[in-house]
């Protein structure tokens, strides 16, 4: 449990900062960069992170540093993917606007770029919360001496179905409130894009 929220709080700063940064710079080498890096992108994200399980063992071993490197391996995708498409989609009009008001470095990256991508990048890490439960699960059915997944296979092997079931229940209890503490916590972070939402709905 340890190693699936330290490597889901390390893939929520890595690609918000870096990816937001590398395209929205629009430096001379930006199209580039993009041009060589994507395609290596799409060919990783392609790859299902529980094949990954076996390759990442023989370099980390049996443990938590296994399960920290298989959850974050799956877990970077939809953070990274969502939160360029939301850099690409910022207003070229607000950008502008920035611009020509001398907002740039710092002050535009926090108040343009990362506000107005802020609703992409919260996607991605709603995404990113179930694959990160999901591929915790599977790391320690996998190879791990603990942990809720091998508390359940072990239940499995000795037939102890309702315990078993008593496993699987605790794991969907434990989604369903990460889920609860991840919505509250989008919904104070962007309180000004739903407050938004609303009153675009209303007006006719």
């Amino acid at each position: 449990m340890c190693a699936a929220f330290t490597s889901y709080g390390v893939q929520d700063v890595d690609p918000v900062a870096e990816e937001t940064a590398r395209s929205y710079g629009l430096g001379p080498w930006a199209r580039v960069r993009q041009a060589v890096c994507e395609p290596v992108l799409k060919f990783l994200r392609a790859l299902p992170p529980p094949v990954l399980v076996p390759v990442i063992m023989l370099f980390a071993g049996i443990g938590d540093t296994m399960k920290t490197a298989v959850i974050a391996s799956g877990c970077v995708w939809p953070i990274l993917l969502n939160t360029v498409e939301g850099v690409r989609a910022v207003d070229s009009v607000m950008a502008e606007t920035a611009r020509s008001y001398g907002i740039t470095g710092v002050a535009r990256l926090r108040g343009v770029v990362l506000r107005a991508a802020s609703p992409q990048i919260f996607a991605g890490l709603r995404q990113a919360l179930s694959i990160g439960i999901i591929l915790m699960v599977i790391s320690e059915m996998f190879a791990a001496s603990n942990g809720l997944g091998f508390t359940v296979v072990q239940f499995q092997r000795s037939f102890a179905i309702p315990d078993m079931w008593t496993g699987i229940l605790v794991l969907g209890l434990l989604g369903f409130l990460l889920s609860v503490v991840f919505q509250l916590a989008e919904r104070r972070v962007l309180g000004w894009y739903h407050g938004l939402r609303a009153v675009s709905r209303r007006s006719p």
